[in-house]
Order: C-alpha cells, then sequence, then structure tokens
C-alpha cells in the first residue's frame, strides 16, 4: 500500500519527472522524481542530480557519460546482472556508491524506495583529464557497486551543497571539484604507484605573475579554471598543483581572499553602495560577500563601512 501511495506521488509530480528533459533518466532502475539538476545551471562537463527512486527494473538501457551514483538517507537493497547472465543481490548502506561507465547498462533491480545523488562525467571532459594526466592508458572503468571512497564522497558533497547554495560559490570552484573527480574516478582501479607523483614544482615566478594579473583585471568577471590554466600555459592538472605550491592556496581560495580585500577597500570610500561593491569584485551577489565577510571577518560589510 504504502509503496502504491509513492507511485501515485510521483505520477502526480510528472513534470519534476522530466525537469529539463534529464540525461540520467536513463540511470534510474524505477520510477523518479528529479529533486534537484544542474542542468540548469552552467556546470562545465559535469552533471549532478538528486532522484528519489522507486523500486522497478531497469533494462536495456545506455548512458553517454560516467556516473557515479551515491545512496544517500536508508539502505537500499537491489540486484544487477553480472557478466555470466545471472543477477547478483547486493544491500548498499547510505554513502556506498556504484559507477556506471558510458555505454550499455546492466539490468538493475531495484526492492527499495531510495534516494540517490548521481553524478556523471561528460565523456569529452574525462578525455581531457586523462590526456593531462600524462599516460597513454587508464584502466576502462567497469560496472561495479559497493565502493567506498571517501574523497570521491566528500567532492560530490562538496558539489551537493554548491548546487543547493544560495550563494553559489562560482565557476572557479566547480571547475576544480569536476576535476578533482574525474581523476579520482579514472584512477580508481589505477595502483597507487601509478598514481600522478605528489612532489610538484611550484609556477615560475614570471608565470605566476601573468596569472594573477589575469585574475586582478578580470576579478569581477566568473573567472574559469580552463582561462587559468591557458595563461599559464599549463594542462588544468598541472596548473592546480603548480599554483597552489607557489601560492599556498587553491586558485579559488586566492580569488576569494582577493575579492575580500578588494571589497574592504571599496567600502572604505562611501562613494559606492554595498551591492555594487559586490558586483565589481565579483562576488555572485550582496549576500555571498556578506556571507564570506562574516566567515572571514566576523562581521558584516555595512558594520565594516561603519567602523572604518
Amino acid at each position: 500500500m504504502e509503496v502504491q501511495l509513492l507511485i501515485a506521488n510521483l505520477e502526480r509530480t510528472g513534470p519534476e519527472r522530466n525537469q529539463a528533459a534529464s540525461p540520467l533518466l536513463a540511470i534510474a532502475p524505477g520510477p523518479t522524481r528529479i529533486i534537484r539538476s544542474s542542468l540548469n545551471v552552467s556546470w562545465h562537463g559535469i552533471l549532478l542530480e538528486q532522484h528519489f527512486t522507486l523500486p522497478g527494473e531497469r533494462t536495456s538501457a545506455s548512458v553517454d557519460r560516467h556516473v557515479i551514483s551515491m545512496l544517500t538517507g536508508s539502505p537500499a537493497r537491489f540486484e544487477h546482472r553480472n557478466l555470466s547472465g545471472r543477477f547478483v543481490e547486493r544491500l548498499h548502506p547510505p554513502g556506498m556508491m556504484m559507477i556506471t561507465p558510458s555505454g550499455p547498462v546492466p539490468d538493475i533491480r531495484l526492492h527499495t524506495p531510495s534516494n540517490f545523488i548521481h553524478c556523471a562525467l561528460e565523456e569529452e571532459f574525462t578525455r581531457g583529464v586523462i590526456e593531462e594526466l600524462g599516460r597513454q592508458a587508464v584502466p576502462r572503468p567497469m560496472f561495479r557497486g559497493g565502493i567506498q571512497d571517501k574523497s570521491i564522497r566528500r567532492i560530490i558533497g562538496m558539489l551537493t551543497e554548491e548546487l543547493d547554495a544560495e550563494r553559489p560559490l562560482g565557476r572557479l570552484y566547480v571547475d576544480s571539484l569536476a576535476h578533482a573527480l574525474a581523476t579520482r574516478y579514472l584512477l580508481l582501479d589505477c595502483a597507487p604507484s601509478a598514481r600522478p607523483d605528489s612532489r610538484v614544482s611550484a609556477l615560475p615566478p614570471r608565470i605566476l605573475n601573468r596569472v594573477l594579473e589575469k585574475i586582478e583585471a578580470n576579478l569581477e568577471t566568473d573567472l574559469s579554471l580552463d582561462s587559468l590554466a591557458e595563461e599559464s600555459g599549463y594542462s588544468r592538472a598541472h596548473f592546480l598543483r603548480m599554483f597552489r605550491e607557489a601560492t599556498g592556496l587553491t586558485p579559488h581560495q586566492y580569488v576569494l581572499n582577493l575579492r575580500l580585500s578588494r571589497a574592504q577597500d571599496y567600502l572604505k570610500q562611501k562613494g559606492s553602495s554595498i551591492i555594487d561593491v559586490a558586483v565589481s569584485c565579483g562576488f555572485s551577489s550582496q549576500s555571498h560577500m556578506t556571507s564570506v565577510f562574516r566567515q572571514r571577518l566576523e562581521t558584516t560589510p555595512a558594520e565594516f563601512r561603519r567602523n572604518a
């Protein structure tokens, strides 16, 4: 009876189920309602959706992205068809993940109403990350469940928080998380010795200065990881590591610090409104700037101006 009521609820929320023609509906093993989706925001190379899925069966499906699915809420019981054609039953606790590479999707039977976060990486995006890793071949990911990876779970959690945030941190932040997630996903089956060397040199001073000048000249815009890496002449992966080695900060942290410093300077001048200061410093909104002031300075922009 409870499942029938849930199915009725899903049918009543039909428009949500087809929200923005979600490309991840094929991944759902049963009737699904999309709770939230990043499809309509400007994320590059990555799509994140939260689904509430009812018991059901998925057959003959295919996806054009690499999907990491993480269970949230209650444990889920499901079966998937293995290479020999037999169904294998699994019970996944919350936080457990399964990966579905692009291409055909194995048959799955879901036996419990479940909440999933699906994080999909575009094929072209993952190919770019493979090239940046500087290796001739990366083992082809295979469908499997029962994955426990704290780093992937933490990154998906931060992406979910960013999607939910009233004051999003911006493209540079999402770009960095997407790159880290793709790297971790691609190297899941690699031995530790095959992973990138943690030793890295800093960006040469001349190149670092050029990147910092670009950041300062475009601070009011939604800076991207691609544009900064292109300015440095290095791949995104090398740029991220070399920038942090040179400054002690990620590009996002550096940009946020610079925006905060510039906002303090502007607030000391009485000519501009607080919302104009937020826009000119590259914050997504006045409330975003206020949130950063509270976190970093334990005050609001208005209080800072009064006390300046």
